[in-house]
């Protein structure tokens, strides 16, 4: 009797359901109105069970969509990283050559202006931190010709320093910022009228610049007819032609009476980065030394 009942309910219950949905059915296909009651309970449920359903599949479902994106992320930033390191080694090399293609512009346009020198080219290849100012190694020596006491030039055409030590196939080069072997450089200044003459010699106080003492008839002209001049050398000596730019004068020390006594002048010559550098091995035309 029992089992009876239990099957007797269960048969209403799922009457009652199939006679729900088929209400639902009916009254779902007429659109624009509020939902009946039996469609509303339908539709709860439906969206009940979707809910269920729907959740953690989305969830889930945006996980590894998520996991996705990130490999594609890592990947798209391993890419970018590789490529930016290409150009920057493209961009190193870019300036390097520009470097390399303004030293020889440089070179050529002072092969064409010292028509009247004999000379060499030669690589700066060593250089002591200990005396980064004071002297360099060059990659020519007696085969090319050099001798003690040649002038040696940057590829512009500034005094560099003069040969010191010559071998068969390299030379020591004493740079003009020298302050312990320099023995000075005869110059003038170039614009002033009266070019007054002086020693150019390393400075002490400042390094990297040079001195520039006064001889002969104390200078008697104002700081601003010295300030900004160039100053060349002399050629009084045999070892600098006349006329190589050594640098410009940056400040004026005045004595008694408002004469100038020295100057400090900073070389022409970008000393601290050579490279490429002439050494000056006799001027061809007589008179171009004075």
């Amino acid at each position: 009797m029992s089992r009876y009942l239990t099957s007797r309910r269960l048969f209403v219950l799922l009457a009652s359901i199939i006679l729900l949905m088929v209400i639902a059915g009916l009254t779902i296909s007429r659109g624009g109105r509020v939902a009946s009651w039996p469609e509303q309970i339908v539709m709860n449920v439906q969206t009940t069970v979707s809910s269920w359903v729907y959740r953690p599949v989305s969830k889930l479902t945006g996980f590894f969509g998520g996991l996705s994106d990130l490999r594609s992320m890592y990947q798209e930033n391993a890419e970018l990283k590789h490529e930016m390191q290409n150009y920057q080694s493209i961009e190193s090399q870019l300036n390097d050559e520009k470097s390399q293609v303004a030293t020889l512009q440089k070179m050529v346009k002072f092969v064409n202006h010292h028509t009247s020198w004999d000379y060499v080219a030669a690589h700066v290849v060593g250089r002591e931190p200990s005396l980064w100012n004071s002297e360099l190694t060059i990659d020519v020596g007696s085969k090319e010709g050099v001798k003690p006491n040649l002038a040696v030039v940057a590829p512009d055409g500034s005094l560099v320093g003069r040969v010191a030590n010559v071998a068969s196939q390299s030379s020591k080069v004493i740079l003009v910022t020298d302050t312990q072997l320099g023995d000075g450089v005869s110059a003038l200044t170039q614009a002033s009228s009266q070019q007054p003459f002086g020693i150019v010699t390393g400075s002490t106080r400042n390094q990297g610049e040079l001195d520039l003492t006064f001889w002969g008839k104390l200078v008697q002209l104002p700081a601003k007819q010295l300030v900004g001049d160039d100053v060349i050398t002399s050629g009084l000596t045999s070892t600098f032609p006349r006329g190589i730019i050594i640098g410009k004068i940056t400040k004026v020390q005045y004595g008694p009476h408002s004469t100038a006594q020295s100057a400090v002048v900073q070389p022409s010559a970008n000393l601290d980065y050579l490279q490429d550098v002439f050494v000056v091995l006799k001027v061809k035309q007589a008179g171009s030394q004075q």
